[in-house]
């Protein structure tokens, strides 16, 4: 496999020296401007005979490498084949001893290297088996060691699970507190700005309509004084209040002369005073309506704010309430939570005398 691996880091090595000098070639050529211009026939024909060498070349490089993978898989093949063919030897071997030491009769066993000393040896000590296991014991105190060490993990585990557990629930309850502590500061806010709103909303619809009220109040005012001065100007007027009787023909007491013409009878002008005052009266009366109307619409609209308060207090109310019953919630879990970990804590200890019969009999 080394020996393929050079060989192939080698011709490697020859196509990367070849295609440089081709390189340093072509440059070469190209300097020089009598060859500069035009097809180099010559150097095309040589550019693809390598080409074709190259890939003739990659070709054997591939069968090649083939023929070295198919004779390593033939090779691995006959080393498995070996390797099985010397178990299935051994096993052979093996089942024939054991078919030879059951057909010899009893207590025949062989002997021990070397003689025996009865001195130091008991009746016991005669025979010798091989499947016997002089490290059961300190196998058997490692395996209780192991057992000691892998229980003292798996409690240290599930203490450090149970206590990142119970740190998360616990920062998920204050989460929760902290959210619910932080909506109610906005909600708080929300409320008191539309608190706000709506109050600045309700004194400029006040003031609107209070100036509405003194507009109109002022044009009334302005009208009355207007209708006062007209009636005073008619009533003081020296062409208005000359002798009507001057105008009236002399050969007919109905008909009046147009160039004598003074005015009105009494009778006419206080019929034309009713009409007026029955014209400003119907104007006062619409101004009253108006401003009943504008009177009960700032009453509407006032009474629209209180009901609309109302609601907002009451969600508010709901919200705490909501909050409040969340809390106690919580509370209450973290109350079960602290009664669950009391009743772990108070549970006995595993003391050192719980390994100490590991991998005894029960007898």
């Amino acid at each position: 496999m080394v020996l393929l691996q050079e060989e192939t880091l080698d011709r490697e090595r020859a196509r990367l020296e070849a295609l440089r000098q081709r390189e340093q070639d072509r440059a070469k050529r190209y300097m020089n401007s009598k060859n500069r211009i035009g097809i180099d026939k010559n150097y095309l024909d040589k550019q693809i005979e390598e080409k074709r060498q190259l890939e003739l070349a990659q070709k054997e490089q591939k069968i090649a490498e083939a023929e070295n993978l198919k004779h390593l898989v033939q090779c691995l093949d006959d080393s498995e084949a070996a390797a099985q063919e010397l178990k299935k030897r051994s096993l052979n071997e093996i089942k024939n001893s054991l078919y030879e030491q059951t057909t010899q009769p009893k207590n025949n066993a062989l002997g021990m290297d070397g003689p025996l000393d009865l001195d130091h040896c008991g009746p016991s000590s005669l025979q010798c088996f091989s499947g016997e296991d002089h490290l059961y014991e300190n196998r058997k105190k490692a395996q209780q060691e192991q057992t000691k060490l892998w229980t003292a993990e798996y409690m240290v585990a599930k203490r450090r699970a149970l206590d990142d557990e119970r740190k998360e629930e616990q920062d998920y309850a204050n989460y929760v507190l902290e959210q619910d502590r932080i909506r109610s500061e906005l909600e708080e806010a929300a409320k008191r700005k539309k608190a706000d709103e709506a109050r600045l909303r309700q004194l400029e619809n006040l003031e609107y309509a209070r100036q509405a009220r003194q507009r109109k109040e002022h044009e009334m005012e302005a009208e009355n004084e207007a209708q006062r001065l007209q009636s005073h100007y008619l009533q003081t007027c020296p062409l208005l209040t000359e002798d009507t009787k001057f105008a009236t023909n002399v050969n007919a007491e109905h008909r009046f002369r147009p160039d004598h013409f003074k005015g009105f009878q009494k009778d006419l002008q206080r019929k034309l005073y009713k009409e007026n005052d029955a014209v400003v009266e119907e104007k006062r009366e619409v101004c009253n309506r108006e401003a009943e109307s504008e009177a009960n619409w700032a009453r509407y609209q006032a009474e629209e704010m209180k009901q609309r308060m109302f609601a907002e207090e009451t969600k508010q109310r709901m919200l705490v309430e909501e909050n409040r019953v969340q809390s106690s919630i919580l509370a209450q879990q973290k109350e079960e939570l602290e009664q669950k970990k009391a009743e772990t804590e108070n549970l006995a200890p595993i003391g050192s005398e719980f390994f100490m019969r590991f991998g005894q009999s029960c007898r």
